[in-house]
């Protein structure tokens, strides 16, 4: 009968064990789970508050998609996972403490003492252990960033015949990526095996120690055994605590990385695509662009010159000018590509300085020669996955006479339609968001003659403000612009009506005489 009630007691603490350990283990993952879901949301929403121009400035491309991979398992890893056992430890060493000091509290205090020194372990390894992390963080986010160009450029590669010379550099960096994770691994591995070595000898400075006392008379043989089995059981605790640290301390700097990319988030609220502007007088679907001394320097070159032109509501509008001119910079830096430096630019009279880029998004639409294109449907890819009234969809849809099936997927990039059609798409974006200026900036430069020309007509016949940006405009259609622009050096050379341009302006008149024959 004992016996049987030994074995119950045994077998329910054996269940009670197994309990814990499954309980702990469903926290310490949900807790991970959490904590990764909460910094990736941080990173993403801070990456949508931040406007074009600031982007580029604070990270690459590869940087960050690396920041959400790699980093990110890194962070789990080294960072998390050893924060969960830290605490788990801190509690183990209280409790065995907390007994031991019941038993004696010279011998125990002996102890735990040196147990502390050897934690300083970590302090000394600290920053080795940053900088090699570091190190191999930026590597693989340059890794990531070459990798990203590589597929991108995959039909250049083929073109040129260059897998050779691409296979070697991709080899050197993954090289130098491998190299680096080895390094960080030693360093963290030599810090662990220091740490561990101190934490172990501590188990014979609790015997030495215990040993003197007995030989003083101040304790009996059987509390030094007590000892040795005490220093025994903290010294596993107390080793994983050291590489705990050592793992922590090891990735500082890149969970520092991710704090500054994921902190002073600016994104605006989001709102209904039916709201209301804010800050920008709308009344009637006025929308007038005014440049007022506007001049824009990167680095040391002056790329627009004291420009000063209003682009009135309603009007169609030809920008015309040689590479380099300035043509494009114009309207970047009025949707936030760039920073502004010198003049004004104002929407309806209100500096675009002082509105968010959500806003000016409602107002303004800039098209260029790459439409980017999401995995989804034609449907989705037009709505941007927002929800429209039907009306309005399908007039979106007529008037930039969209002509392939709504419910085809489009695979990578929209490579499975053609660039006409991937055209189309975004012209009907522009239209849903019921934007009030539409900026066509060399949108037909990539298309055959007939569907250039079907966009330009197309683009003319919008009663919202139409801003036409190319070199490849219709001969047939330039006489219905209300004004042309050339523009040179990053200076307004000329505007006005096309015949009186061709009278007053000897520069407009060879673009016209080199295009036409």
């Amino acid at each position: 009968m004992i016996v049987l009630r030994l074995l119950t007691i045994g077998f329910l603490l054996w269940i009670l064990k197994r309990v814990i350990s499954f309980t702990s283990g469903v926290l310490k993952n949900r807790f991970i789970c959490n904590a990764k879901q909460e910094v990736k949301h941080k990173l993403f929403i801070n990456l949508l508050g931040l406007d074009t121009a600031n982007i580029s400035e604070i990270a690459s491309s590869g940087e960050y998609i690396s920041l959400f991979t790699n980093d990110i398992t890194i962070i789990e890893t080294r960072f998390y996972n050893q924060v969960v056992g830290f605490i788990s430890c801190v509690f183990s060493i209280i409790i065995l403490g907390a007994s031991f000091f019941a038993l004696n509290f010279k011998l125990a205090i002996s102890i735990l003492i040196f147990g502390t020194i050897s934690m300083f372990v970590p302090v000394v390894f600290s920053k080795k252990l940053n900088e090699k992390n570091l190190i191999y963080s930026k590597l693989i986010s340059k890794f990531t960033q070459r990798m990203k160009e590589y597929m991108v450029a995959y039909p250049t590669i083929k073109n040129y015949s260059i897998e050779t010379t691409i296979f070697q550099k991709f080899s050197n960096i993954n090289y130098n990526v491998e190299e680096s994770k080895f390094e960080a691994d030693y360093a963290l591995t030599l810090a662990n095996n220091v740490g561990q070595l101190l934490s172990w000898f501590m188990q014979f400075v609790g015997v030495g120690i215990g040993l003197m006392l007995v030989v003083k008379g101040e304790i009996l043989i059987g509390t030094v055994v007590a000892a040795q089995s005490f220093a025994n059981d903290l010294a596993s605790p107390l080793q994983d605590i050291i590489i705990n640290i050592n793992s922590i301390k090891s990735v500082k700097e890149i969970v520092h990385r991710i704090e500054r990319l994921s902190s002073n988030n600016q994104l605006e609220t989001v709102v209904n695509p039916n709201d209301t502007f804010k800050n920008v007088n709308t009344s009637k679907g006025v929308c007038d662009i005014s440049f007022k001394d506007f001049s824009l320097q990167i680095g040391c070159k002056t790329i627009i010159d004291r420009f000063s032109f209003t682009f009135e509501s309603g009007k169609k509008y030809l920008i015309v000018g040689l590479n380099g001119s300035g043509k494009s910079t114009l309207f970047k830096t009025l949707k936030k590509w760039y920073n502004l430096t010198e003049g004004s630019i104002c929407i309806n009279g209100k500096n675009v300085s002082e509105l968010d880029s959500q806003t000016i998004g409602k107002m303004v639409s800039y098209l260029n020669e790459n439409v980017s294109l999401f995995s989804g449907s034609v449907k989705d890819n037009i709505s941007l996955f927002r929800k429209f009234d039907a009306e309005r969809f399908e007039n979106a849809i007529k008037d930039a006479q969209i002509k392939i099936d709504l419910n085809r997927e489009l695979s990578d990039e929209g490579r499975n339609i053609s660039s006409g059609e991937q055209r189309r798409i975004e012209i009907a974006r522009s239209l849903l968001g019921a934007v009030k200026v539409l900026i066509f900036d060399e949108v037909v430069s990539t298309l055959d003659i007939e569907t250039a020309y079907e966009i330009e007509k197309m683009a003319l016949g919008f009663k919202e403000t139409v801003i036409f940006i190319s070199h490849n405009f219709s001969g047939k259609l330039v006489r219905e612009y209300d004004e042309i622009l050339v523009m040179n050096n990053g200076k307004l050379f000329a505007h006005g009506k096309y015949n009186d341009l061709l009278n007053s302006c000897s520069y407009f008149k060879r673009i016209c005489e080199i295009k036409f024959g």
